[in-house]
């Protein structure tokens, strides 16, 4: 393939954050002799280099000059933080944000009379339009751009007017030829000042017009050079772009593999340079690609990362909110605090001119006095609603963070739910996949596939039966996890988990040595204290050498029952036993127990009892568990 990646442009590691730092902290540190307008001119230029690299390196430099902007007092610097900052909320998929920063800016740079700030804004804010399927109200703001570029006639303004002028008026057929020719221009100008940005973005929309006249060949080799040139330089967005396009003209070419391939790429690039919200479609396709075919790691792998998409586009919102309307309130604070000050310098003009009227003084004090009596009453009155917005932004922050960690709790038990019936079934259904297998192949006897068919007509029952019991605990428990202790017999509940295993027993002529009271009752949860007992039997059997045994037994402390498997294996390394209940893929864990081990741990907490895993001094390993018992203690 043409693409060959460099990772080092893409890199978000801890080095590279501690660089921007410094980068950062050097620019008000290190320069002491630069003013406050140049400190924000370069934080702003940093931002706008990051813009098409590194989505959240840019956001950094953003907050830095839009800060220094605010209280250095340095207006065109703010607006072009706004300005910056509405196509950053754009790369986010909020377009509440990206408009209203656009809005910001632009009333800014109308306030300042800087036409050049004004129009880049009318174009940006033509381009949302467009964006947003809205071409009617694109078109005067699209048109406005273009008149005070003209004006202004600076080539480096213009060739981004002209790059949007196409972007509008491609699809227009009165206006179709001008587009094409606004499209060449924008080229030549790109190229005659070396913007790479521009030459990147110019070449893609020139390999879509080679795509519509139907050279296909030519679009796909111009739009994989540019890929690769994008890559090369660590333009983050372009890359995504150009592989976005390239998965469109390879799906119109039925490759599905192509398609396939640079949806991957477009995913592990955003996911790396913070351009998440962007690829979230891909990443939904790939998911579905990877649920029909495979692998489970992938599937898994691609879940996590919509999760991860989801959860960074929710805070993202949630944090630009906040942040606009902490921009929005100290506006208003500096506005009040300015007709404050224009009112105390009238009350000295006021008094210096009528100190020679006794009466007349006498009044405009009145006045006054009454006038700040009425402002220090809404002055009051501001105050207390914004202590009031303050208290329910607040209280609103706090029930949604609530909300978000009763729904992880829910996931995470549902999760186990799931785990819960693979692990259980997954046995007896690859039991009966291998015996259908085997009468397909014709290798049974008729003796033997009798045989087989009344073993599994058993396990069949029990295997129903558990998922009869299963279901109904699935059902009480939909709405989330509620523990509800029962009286519970262990030795009843043992007897019916060993006739799921009674073949195994017996391919390996294994011994069941269980000296357990009948008359113990544990207060536990029944369906999941029986999950333990088939997986710490189903580990003992599977582990046990033949003709073996596996001894069942129970002691009693401080009104606490501790129930034991033990058996004669070959025990567990010292190193996996130490974690035996954490996540690990081993021999002995072989992946599905190891899982099986953690749900256990997992139920016994919410049972409010332990588990524990030995080694036995001769020879295997004991598993064991401890409950509250109710009543009949042992003797």
């Amino acid at each position: 393939m043409f693409l060959r990646f460099n990772f080092k442009y893409f890199s978000i590691k801890k080095t590279t954050l501690l660089f921007c730092l410094i980068i950062f902290f050097g620019c008000f540190t290190r320069y002491p002799d630069l003013s406050a307008q140049q400190k924000v001119d370069s934080l702003n230029k940093l931002a706008s280099q990051y813009l098409y690299r590194q989505l959240d390196t840019c956001f950094f430099y953003l907050s830095a000059a839009r800060n220094a902007a605010r209280e250095s007092g340095y207006k065109k610097g703010e607006a072009q933080a706004y300005r910056t900052l509405g196509t950053y909320y754009g790369y986010r998929e909020n377009g509440y944000l990206s408009f209203r920063f656009y809005q910001d800016a632009l009333r800014t740079y109308e306030a300042l009379g800087d036409s050049a700030g004004m129009c880049l804004l009318n174009m940006d804010i033509g381009i949302y339009y467009q964006f947003e399927g809205k071409h009617q109200e694109a078109l005067p703001y699209i048109k406005k751009s273009i008149d005070i570029s003209r004006h202004i006639r600076k080539d480096r303004l213009y060739f981004p007017v002209l790059t949007a002028y196409y972007f509008i008026y491609r699809f227009d057929s009165v206006h179709a030829n001008d587009a094409i020719n606004a499209l060449r221009a924008a080229r030549r100008l790109a190229d005659k000042y070396g913007d790479v940005g521009m030459v990147l973005q110019t070449g893609m929309l020139e390999a879509d017009e080679l795509l519509d006249k139907g050279d296909t060949a030519k679009a796909i080799a111009q739009l994989s050079a540019i890929t690769a040139e994008a890559l090369r330089r660590g333009s983050a967005y372009h890359a995504i772009y150009g592989l976005s396009q390239m998965a469109e003209y390879k799906s119109l070419q039925h490759q599905a593999d192509s398609l396939h391939y640079y949806r991957q790429v477009m995913v592990n690039i955003a996911m790396m340079t913070g351009y998440r919200e962007s690829i979230l479609a891909e990443a939904l396709d790939l998911y579905s690609y990877y649920e029909e075919h495979g692998p489970a790691d992938s599937l898994t792998h691609y879940s996590s990362v919509i999760a991860e998409i989801m959860e960074k586009q929710d805070k993202s919102k949630t944090q630009g909110e906040l942040d606009y309307v902490d921009y929005y309130m100290q506006k208003k604070q500096l506005r009040e605090l300015q007709l404050q000050h224009d009112y105390q310098q009238q009350l000295l003009e006021r008094k210096t001119t009528a100190s020679r009227d006794r009466y007349i003084i006498i009044i405009t004090l009145i006045i006054l006095l009454l006038l700040t009596v009425l402002l220090l009453i809404e002055v009051n009155r501001s105050h207390r609603r914004s202590g009031k917005n303050a208290k329910h932004l607040g209280e609103k922050n706090r029930e949604i963070s609530d909300k978000n960690i009763l729904l992880r709790t829910h996931d995470d038990f549902k999760n186990k739910l799931i785990s819960l019936i693979a692990h259980d079934f997954r046995g007896p259904l690859i039991h009966i996949t291998d015996i259908t297998s085997l009468l397909k192949d014709e290798l049974l006897t008729f003796d033997d596939a009798a045989k087989l068919f009344k073993r599994l007509e058993s396990n069949s029952e029990h295997t129903l039966h558990v998922f009869d019991n299963i279901l109904r605990w699935i059902n009480s428990q939909l709405s989330g996890f509620v523990y509800t202790p029962v009286p519970c017999r262990p030795a009843t509940m043992i007897r019916e988990a060993l006739e799921a295993l009674k073949d195994g027993c017996e391919e390996k002529s294994l011994q069941i040595n269980m000296q357990l009271p009948e008359e113990i009752l544990l207060l536990a949860d029944r369906e999941m204290l029986q999950f333990v007992h088939r997986n710490l039997l189903h580990n003992a059997v599977k582990f046990s050498l033949a003709s073996g045994t596996i001894h069942i037994f129970a002691t009693r402390q401080n009104g606490a029952l501790t129930v034991c498997f033990k058996d004669e294996g070959k025990g567990i390394q010292p190193e996996v036993l130490a974690r035996i209940f954490e996540y690990q893929d081993t021999p002995r864990s072989n992946g599905g127990a190891g899982l099986a081990l953690i749900i256990c741990k997992d139920f016994m907490d919410k049972m409010n009892g332990t588990i524990q895993a030995v080694n036995n001094r001769d020879k295997g390993c004991t598993f064991s568990y401890t409950l509250p018992v109710i009543k009949h203690q042992i003797p």
